[in-house]
């Protein structure tokens, strides 16, 4: 088989190695973010292991079913490669690099009864703001968005002072992980926040690390999204607002987050601004006035 692309007019099918290598290609000059294409590299080049000069109408549904039953892989990054392999070839297809699509028939792995997202409590979250405030104002900033606007992790690292306009703050499509513009309104506490020193963008998340783990708490996955997530559904009461703001359905925030936190906790979320910097310590070698 000759180690080439073909064209729809062409009754072989392309080799799996070649037609990958085009696909991520063809994503990476449409300005896919970088995070989408390591993740397409990543899950790609596990299904092209031993397949890579293999024709792509070879690759049968009961074989994908047997590669994800065979790996070690938990349940939720089965669906994930999956998914990137059934991407894959909707892609072959409109190519004409395939003739079928195999992965569209393969049954999705059921995910286990999960656990509540893992989210902070007001306590942890100032802990954490203020450690940021004090060894880093830039990481600080960074925080505070993702803490209460709810903005990813890769999209906060995109983030500019430019993109603050008055009391709303614009994640650009360009900016964003859904390629959608998304407005969040800047709450009161999050404007006294942005009002310390600080500027974004930061681009390094080791500064993010050192952050948290001088202040010394434990981080689930996603924890300040899911806690923006968690407290603005219970304090606002709107699920429309908090997924239009948060770039979710709303029936993924009643599958997730609805009951999650009490009103008093979410109130105490919204409370959290910088706390007063203390005063300076005395000089004690200057005499004390009245004293004897």
């Amino acid at each position: 088989m000759p180690d080439v692309l073909s064209n729809a007019a062409d009754p072989i099918s392309a080799l799996v190695g070649k037609a990958v290598a085009e696909f991520i290609a063809a994503k990476t000059r449409a300005g896919r973010s970088d995070r989408y294409i390591r993740t397409l590299r990543n899950s790609l080049s596990k299904f092209s292991d031993g397949r890579a000069r293999r024709a792509l109408d070879s690759v049968t549904t009961a074989e994908l079913e047997r590669w994800l039953a065979a790996s070690r892989w938990r349940p939720r990054t089965q669906r994930g490669y999956l998914a990137d392999v059934r991407t894959f070839f909707s892609f072959a297809l409109r190519r004409g690099l395939c003739t079928t699509n195999p992965a569209n028939a393969v049954e999705v792995p059921t995910l286990p009864p999960g656990a509540p997202p893992g989210i902070h409590s007001p306590a942890q979250v100032r802990a954490v703001l203020e450690t940021a405030r004090r060894i880093d104002p830039d990481t600080c900033r960074l925080l505070a968005v993702r803490y209460f606007a709810g903005v990813r992790s890769a999209d906060a690292h995109r983030l500019t002072e430019e993109n603050f306009r008055g009391d709303v703050l614009e994640v650009p499509a360009a900016k964003s992980k859904t390629r959608a513009r998304r407005l969040v309104k800047i709450e009161a506490n999050l404007a006294a926040w942005l009002a310390l020193p600080g500027k974004l963008p930061v681009s390094n998340p080791d500064r993010v690390r050192a952050v948290i783990r001088a202040a010394g708490i434990h981080w689930p996955r996603n924890a300040t999204r899911h806690s923006f997530c968690s407290y603005h559904l219970a304090h606002f009461g709107n699920a429309a607002r908090t997924a239009l703001e948060a770039g979710h359905s709303e029936a993924m925030l009643f599958a997730h987050y609805r009951e999650l936190v009490t009103p008093e906790a979410a109130a105490a979320f919204w409370a959290i601004a910088p706390e007063p910097p203390l005063p300076p310590l005395p000089d004690m070698a200057a005499p004390v006035q009245g004293a004897a």
